[in-house]
């Protein structure tokens, strides 16, 4: 994820790449971010009630299954 995406509110997943094989596939919400492009740390609050920071780049956008039934339902878009 490219710091220019990392907003608070939107869900993510940590991905499957990660260095610590416990936190690959995690699920959150963005509550703030810190530091610059080159250097932006991503404060989430983990589903099961936990935070952690993490680099933008260990990060990727997923769609809120709401937002998604919305869509299924023609109640608005899907992002």
């Amino acid at each position: 994820m490219s710091p220019e995406q990392v907003r608070p509110g939107i869900r993510v997943r940590v991905i499957e790449h990660h260095m610590v094989e416990q936190r690959r596939h995690l699920v959150g919400t963005v509550v703030a971010h810190y530091g610059e492009e080159d250097y932006m740390a991503v404060d989430v609050h983990l589903d099961g009630d936990q935070y952690r920071l993490f680099w933008s780049s260990d990060l990727e956008e997923i769609s809120s299954p709401k937002a998604w039934w919305r869509f299924l339902l023609g109640w608005g878009s899907a992002g």
